[in-house]
């Protein structure tokens, strides 16, 4: 089994997005499509991921999907480089020292956001953050289950 779920600190302008079990790469590439196009965050928001209890295989084919996505284009094909993301933050917090190798891997396919990796929940949201401080119900594993009402895919309170 396996969830994709996120939730929204508006007030930070800040996504939290969870991936737990075995998902790969395409349905997170999806899932990360489904947040941008429901219009609820912009390019400009940062990110935390949280792949504590994630187990998969993340193709570099997804991180030039997810690129893509993130990626505005002109009429002409050609991918804007807005100042909107710039300094965009997206924090990386796993257990799995081997996501710091697809990390740099992403590096090479969305240009413009600042991508570091964590193995500590609290460091990866301050910094996403900006802010020195972890709510309480996040210091769980499954703290995105905790209140929500969300499928896989959906986002709480949908």
């Amino acid at each position: 089994m396996h969830r994709s779920d996120y939730r929204l600190f508006p007030e930070l302008r800040l996504i939290c997005i969870i991936y737990s079990g075995d998902i790969d790469g395409a349905e997170i590439a999806e899932h990360v499509g489904k947040i941008i196009h429901s219009g609820k965050v912009d390019h400009s928001w940062n990110c935390l991921v949280d792949l504590r209890s994630f187990v998969g295989d993340i193709h570099h084919s997804s991180l030039e999907l997810m690129a893509r996505l993130l990626n505005k284009k002109q009429d002409s094909g050609s991918i804007i480089q807005g100042s909107d993301k710039i300094g965009s933050r997206v924090a990386i917090v796993s257990y799995n020292a081997g996501l710091k190798f697809m990390i740099n891997l992403a590096r090479v396919y969305m240009r413009g956001y600042d991508l570091r990796y964590f193995a500590d929940m609290r460091q990866g949201f301050s910094w996403a953050s900006g802010r020195d401080f972890l709510p309480p119900e996040m210091r769980s594993l499954d703290w995105h289950l905790v209140g929500t009402q969300a499928d896989a895919g959906d986002g709480p309170g949908d």
